[in-house]
C-alpha cells in the first residue's frame, strides 16, 4: 500500500508529464508518418500534434490489462509501447492487442517510451534508463543514474536526453548508454525535454524553465516561474510554451527566454501544452481545458471547457480534434476551434479511490490509445 501511495503522489508531480494541418514553421525535424507517434509528445518539439485522421467514435477495438498506467503509449507501425506501474515495459500488437513482449524493470515505469533506431528508450523508478530492441524486447543497454527517472526521453543527434530526480538533465550515447554530459538544476526533473535548433528545453522542480545548448553543454537561458515546473515545454514557431505549478502557462522567446506573455488558470498546470492551428491547448488542476492564441502577440483566451476533475493528462491534436483526459475519469474529444463536444467516454477503473486518468492520449493511423488500468485502443 505504501508503494501505491508513493505512485499516487508521483502522479501529482507528473501530471502526465510525466497533439490535418500545415506543419508548424521552424520545426527542425520532419513530421513523422501518420502511423507513428514515437515518443511522449510526438516529435522533438513536443507539440502533441499528429498527422493521423481523427477518431470520432468510441468504438473500442481492444484492451490490454496492465495495472495502473501513468506512462503514455508510443506507437510505431505495428506495435504499441507503454510502461506500467508494475515495473514492466509492454509491447502490444497495434491492431489486435496481443502481447508481443514484456520487459521487467526494478520499479514503476512512469516515463513514456521513445522509439528510435530500432530501440525503445524509457526510464524507470529503479534509477535506470533502458534501451530495448523494439522487436523482441532484448536489453541493448541500461544506464544507472541513481535516482528515479520519470521524465520521458528525447532522442536527437545520436543522443538520449532525459531528466532525473537527482536534479540533472542527462545526455547519453544512443548506442552505448554512456553519460556524455549532464546539466544540474536545483530540483528533481520530471519534465520531458524538447529539442529544437540544438537547444534543449525543460523544466525543474526548482521553478525554472531552462534552455541548454546541446553541443557545448552551456546554459543559454533560464526563466523563473512561481512554482515547480512538471510540465514539459512545447516549442512553436519561435516560442516556448510551458506550464507551472504556480497556475500560469508561460510563453517565452525561444532564443533568449524573455517573457512574451503568461496566462493564469485557476490551478496548477502540471500537464504539457499542445500547439497546433495557431492555438495552444492545456489543462489545469482547476478542472478546465484551455485554448489560447499562439504566438508572441497571443495569450488571449479562445475558449475554456470545464471537466469534473483536475486535467493532468496532456492533450493530443489530430485533424482538428482535441483529445484529453481528466481526473473525472472521462476521455474527451472536442472540436479544437470551438470546444464542441464530439464524444465523452468513461474510461472506468478506480485507482487510489478515484477514477483518475494520468496517461495522455496518443493518435496514430486513425486509432486512439490511452492508458488507465489497461491500454485501450479506439478505432476510427
Amino acid at each position: 500500500m505504501k508503494k501505491l501511495a508513493s505512485i499516487a503522489m508521483v502522479i501529482l508531480a507528473l501530471g502526465a508529464a510525466l497533439a490535418l494541418a500545415v506543419p508548424l514553421a521552424g520545426c527542425e525535424m520532419p513530421e513523422p508518418a501518420q502511423d507513428v507517434w514515437a515518443d511522449f509528445r510526438h516529435g522533438l518539439t513536443n507539440t502533441g500534434y499528429a498527422l493521423s485522421r481523427a477518431v470520432e467514435k468510441t468504438t473500442v477495438e481492444w484492451t490490454y490489462q496492465t495495472g495502473f498506467i501513468v506512462s503514455s503509449p508510443s506507437v510505431k507501425y505495428d506495435q504499441v509501447y507503454v510502461g506500467g506501474s508494475d515495473g514492466a515495459i509492454y509491447c502490444i500488437e497495434k491492431d489486435k492487442g496481443g502481447l508481443v513482449w514484456k520487459y521487467q524493470t526494478g520499479d514503476a515505469v512512469l516515463s513514456s517510451p521513445a522509439i528510435a533506431g530500432h530501440k525503445v528508450f524509457v526510464g524507470s523508478d529503479d534509477g535506470c534508463v533502458y534501451a530495448l530492441d523494439e522487436n523482441n524486447g532484448d536489453l541493448e543497454w541500461k544506464a544507472a543514474l541513481g535516482a528515479p527517472v520519470r521524465s520521458s526521453p528525447a532522442v536527437a543527434h545520436d543522443k538520449v536526453l532525459v531528466g532525473c530526480d537527482d536534479g540533472y538533465l542527462y545526455v547519453l550515447d544512443e548506442n552505448e548508454g554512456n553519460v556524455l554530459w549532464k546539466f544540474g538544476t536545483g530540483g528533481p526533473i520530471t519534465s520531458s525535454p524538447a529539442v529544437k535548433s540544438e537547444k534543449v528545453y525543460f523544466g525543474s522542480d526548482d521553478g525554472f524553465i531552462y534552455a541548454v545548448d546541446e553541443k557545448d553543454e552551456e546554459l543559454v537561458w533560464k526563466y523563473r516561474t512561481g512554482g515547480p515546473v512538471h510540465s514539459s515545454p512545447a516549442v512553436g514557431k519561435n516560442e516556448v510554451y510551458c506550464g507551472s505549478d504556480d497556475s500560469f502557462i508561460y510563453c517565452l522567446d525561444e532564443d533568449n527566454g524573455s517573457l512574451l506573455w503568461k496566462y493564469q488558470t485557476g490551478g496548477a498546470v502540471l500537464c504539457s501544452p499542445a500547439v497546433a492551428y495557431g492555438q495552444v491547448y492545456v489543462g489545469s488542476d482547476d478542472g478546465f481545458i484551455y485554448c489560447l492564441k499562439e504566438g508572441d502577440k497571443g495569450g488571449q483566451l479562445v475558449w475554456k471547457l470545464p471537466t469534473g476533475g483536475p486535467v493532468r493528462s496532456s492533450p493530443a491534436v489530430a485533424d482538428h480534434r482535441l483529445y484529453v483526459a481528466s481526473y473525472d475519469g472521462f476521455l474527451y474529444c472536442l472540436d479544437e476551434k470551438d470546444a464542441k463536444l464530439i464524444f465523452k467516454y468513461e474510461i472506468g477503473g478506480q485507482p487510489y479511490s478515484a477514477p483518475a486518468i494520468a496517461s495522455s492520449p496518443t493518435v496514430a493511423a486513425h486509432k486512439l490509445y490511452i492508458g488507465n488500468t489497461s491500454i485501450i485502443c479506439f478505432k476510427g
